[in-house]
């Protein structure tokens, strides 16, 4: 695997992540949730040194999204899988 390929899949997941935000509009998430979502992203995509306090803000985003049922649990399970999968999971950030 070269070291292409997992950055790309990882921009993948961001890009995929942005599609299910974008799909649901803004009737189901506020501008600054949406924001929350891709400060998330971003910061675990790029390696940033407050990607793991981003991350935890956004999993109780997506809880409570879940929750108070604005969103199903089918669809905060993709964010959540799109969320992680623009993590550096080999470690390498």
């Amino acid at each position: 695997m070269s070291t292409a390929e997992p950055m790309t899949a990882r921009a993948a997941h961001y890009t995929a992540l942005l599609e299910a935000i974008d799909h649901q509009g803004t009737t189901k998430l506020h501008p600054g949730e949406r924001e929350q979502l891709l400060e998330a992203a971003d910061a675990l995509l790029f390696g940033e040194a407050e990607n793991r306090r981003a991350l935890r803000s956004a999993e109780e985003l997506i809880e409570s999204l879940e929750m108070s049922e604005r969103w199903s649990a089918e669809s905060c399970d993709q964010l959540r899988e799109h969320l992680y999968g623009c993590d550096d999971v080999a470690g390498t950030s």
